[in-house]
């Protein structure tokens, strides 16, 4: 009997065993759900100011309205557009590493303005972006976790402004991804937040995502600085640029450099900026009216509470010396005591 046990239990181990095998095998190549590492294929192009609205009109013609332009891309390609808002709050750490790492942390909020039942309108995310993964400067890492905001918040994490807002069950694997590039998420803080005005083209094969050509029009501000850019995004589908074969991903690749290559001919004045947004926004604020914002974001006071604080106490410590200037003033002009003669003697 014992022996028939031991049997049946080392049969059911090793069904297990396979079983677990079998998942932890699919979650190294399945790019599907969080705490997975996709691979993104982007370029990003900078528009010129005066360029906005042009660009954006032969974008849509030539990727949209031009079936036949489209079909020389690919005979089986498919195509349609949309219009988003993107809100995306960026975080780091108080010395920048992540600025450093020219990556970023983002809690993304996501609108469609085009079609508000769209099932990812009002979608909201966490996400990692790692640059400088390969050889390929146009390659980046992109992993996602889910929010969840906290109903009572209980502990410091669910009221940390960055940790509190990742759905609890994903915390530590967020967490550890984090570590695993030197960044302690803890000491994270809300840096500055970007709005993005996208129409997004997209292009999709027999039905199923291939690439999209994102026009993003920025906005960014903190304090009284503000600033404005737009670029352009060609991106090949990172779900389906992880999954593929090499075979594949090559494939992709040329219709991607066909797709920037038609618009750098275009537009020659368009020129490659593989800035990310974070950087770019904040070195442009920087460069503005804001030279002090690495002091700011060193010393937590970037948000706009803050900027109300510090001018407060700029306000009163003006209003103080005023004051005390004033009374200075006003008794070196009393008139001085006469002292009375003394009498003759």
């Amino acid at each position: 009997m014992r022996h028939t046990l031991f049997l049946l239990a080392t049969l059911l181990a090793g069904l297990w065993s396979t079983r677990v095998t079998a998942q932890s095998q699919e979650d190294e190549t399945d790019a599907h759900g969080y705490d997975k590492v996709r691979i993104e294929q982007e370029d990003k192009l900078l528009v010129p100011p005066d360029l906005v609205e042009e660009v954006w009109q032969h974008l849509k013609k030539r990727l949209v309205d031009d079936q036949e332009f489209v079909r020389s891309l690919d005979a089986k390609f498919s195509t349609s557009w949309s219009e988003e808002q993107f809100t995306d709050t960026y975080y780091d750490t108080p010395d920048m590493k992540m600025y450093a790492l020219k990556s970023g942390v983002r809690h993304r909020r996501r609108v469609s303005l085009s079609n508000p039942e769209d099932r990812k309108s009002g979608r909201e995310l966490m996400q990692i972006k790692l640059n400088d993964i390969s050889s390929n400067e146009l390659e980046r890492a992109e992993i996602k976790f889910d929010i969840e905001y906290p109903r009572n918040p209980s502990s410091a994490i669910d009221r940390h402004p960055l940790l509190g807002i990742v759905k609890p069950e994903h915390r530590e694997p967020f967490r550890e991804r984090l570590r695993e590039i030197g960044v302690d998420a803890e000491v994270m803080r809300p840096v500055l937040t970007v709005n993005d005005l996208r129409r997004r083209i997209y292009l999709l094969r027999d039905g199923k995502p291939f690439m999209s050509v994102s026009h993003d029009q920025v906005t960014s501000s903190v304090w009284w600085a503000t600033t404005h850019f737009c670029e352009i995004e060609p991106e090949l589908n990172e779900i389906g640029f992880t999954e593929a074969t090499p075979e594949e991903r090559a494939y992709m690749e040329t219709v991607l450099k066909r797709v920037v290559g038609e618009i750098e001919s275009t537009f020659p004045r368009i020129q490659r900026d593989l800035t990310p947004k974070y950087n770019k926004a904040f070195e442009r604020l920087e460069a503005g009216s804001l030279p002090f914002f690495r002091t700011l974001v060193r010393t937590g006071l970037q948000d706009q509470d803050h900027m109300y604080m510090v001018l407060g106490l700029v306000v009163a410590a003006l209003a103080g010396a005023g004051w005390w200037l004033g009374r200075l003033r006003s008794r070196r002009r009393a008139p001085r005591a006469r002292v009375a003669d003394a009498p003759a003697t």
